[in-house]
């Protein structure tokens, strides 16, 4: 019983579905995710606690601290507030930590002016890990594409393969068949014996060209196994009563339009885009650097407020402070140096675009060629099995009337059998000409 028809789009399938590179690959974007994960943690709100008890000193003192803080996106603000207590005895260098009976309850703000302003360090890992994530979907997508392209390129060497081992049995069973006659005729005496050992030499011959097909086909399967694989991931070895009747013909894209095809191309593969990502975050690493070049100039701000009693505290129940912190480096070497390690990475990246898009362009000719001349190709491979079948046909009529040689007609099967091999490669190239193109167009 015959097995189901091996198809492209079950090798495509399994590719989706279990080709380890591929999930490989896929793990690229949890990563990603991973990374986007930690740089939002950078904006997480903190807690911090602190409790002192000073039993055995002069001054005998306890002191209870509770601050929340909250980093902002917007500005590269931070706000705080919180709540502490100190009683006891404190020396007067350590009276800030004395409050009243209720403790004291503040808030607070610090606002970059000049520095961190547009962005810090935070809003820029921020910002790099989500075009990471960018660039891992265009990786993985890029990957895909290469690896469906070469799945696609085994399967139908795979079946070209098996097309002509069947050509090549055919022509050696037509050359068995009438081997049975020769040696009638020739022991009649109606036909030199030397018929006979030509359609021998003719079998032997045929014979190893078997061999060698079974042996083609047998490397292509496995060849097809490492992307053909079942649910659990392992390879399948396509048997031969899975090939295909024969090469089938794909309708032809339409590679007319030369630079539409260019610029759908462009517009959709993944290689140009990802390299733009990449420059994309080279930027915001310039930006950064630009940034630690400006002075720091902060602003900050609290508000206290203390709750119950007194109890001996010099300072006023209510306290508002506000201030500048100014802090600027002479030479600023460090973010000088970034900024021009930033300004060759952007340029890098620049130039690899560049030379992305022109990759793409160079594929999309070198696809629509190959497509153009593999049809040619197929074109005269079909016309020339059609002539030599009929001349075979015609010299095999002229021996079964005595009037041809069977060395004329051994010589006219060998030419239909290499015609139609030719066929076989051409079907075969022109099904991987189609999928070379719709590799450089995106379009697995």
């Amino acid at each position: 019983m015959r097995a189901d028809v091996l198809q492209q789009a079950d090798v495509e399938e399994a590719v989706r579905r279990a080709y380890p590179p591929l999930l490989a690959a896929l793990q690229e974007i949890k990563q990603a995710n991973a990374d986007a994960i930690s740089a939002r943690g950078k904006f997480d709100t903190k807690v911090k606690t602190k409790a002192e008890n000073n039993a055995l000193g002069y001054y005998e003192n306890r002191v209870a601290d509770v601050t929340v803080e909250q980093p902002l996106r917007w500005g590269g603000a931070d706000i705080f507030g919180g709540w502490r207590v100190g009683e006891g005895y404190f020396p007067v260098y350590e009276g800030k930590y004395q409050t009243r009976s209720g403790g004291e309850y503040q808030v607070g703000v610090r606002l970059p002016i000049v520095r961190d302003r547009s962005i810090d360090s935070r809003r820029a890992d921020l910002t790099k890990t989500e075009i990471g994530q960018q660039i891992a979907g265009l990786s993985v997508e890029q990957q895909r594409l290469a690896i469906m392209n070469s799945a696609v390129q085994r399967y139908w060497l795979w079946v070209a393969a098996g097309n002509k081992l069947a050509i090549a049995r055919n022509v050696l069973q037509t050359a068995q068949s009438r081997q049975s006659l020769l040696d009638l005729g020739v022991d009649s005496g109606q036909l030199p014996a030397i018929d006979a050992m030509d359609n021998r030499k003719a079998i032997l011959q045929r014979q190893g060209q078997v061999v060698e097909a079974t042996r083609s086909l047998q490397a292509a399967a496995l060849d097809l196994s490492l992307f053909y694989r079942d649910a659990a991931g392992q390879p399948i070895v396509p048997t031969e009563n899975e090939l295909p009747p024969e090469v089938t013909q794909s309708q032809v894209p339409d590679p007319d339009n030369m630079e539409a095809s260019v610029a759908l191309a462009l517009e959709k593969r993944p290689d140009a885009q990802r390299v733009a990502a990449q420059r994309a975050s080279a930027n915001v690493d310039l930006k950064l650097a630009k940034n630690q070049k400006l002075p720091e100039l902060d602003f900050t701000s609290s508000f206290a407020n203390g709750l119950g009693a007194r109890d001996g505290v010099s300072r006023g129940p209510k306290e508002f402070r506000a201030g500048i912190v100014f802090e600027l480096p002479i030479q600023r070497r460090v973010a000088e140096g970034k900024i021009q390690s930033s300004l060759a990475k952007v340029a890098q990246y620049t130039q690899r675009e560049q030379f992305a898009r022109d990759t793409i362009r160079e594929e999309v000719q070198d696809a629509i060629s190959a497509l153009t001349t593999a049809s040619q190709r197929l074109k005269l491979a079909q016309e020339e099995l059609s002539i030599t079948r009929q001349l075979e046909q015609a010299e095999r009529a002229k021996f079964d009337l005595g009037e041809g040689t069977l060395f004329l007609l051994n010589l006219r099967e060998q030419a239909t059998l290499e015609a139609a091999i030719k066929r076989v490669t051409a079907l075969a190239d022109h099904q991987r000409a189609v999928a070379a193109y719709r590799y450089t167009m995106a379009d697995f």
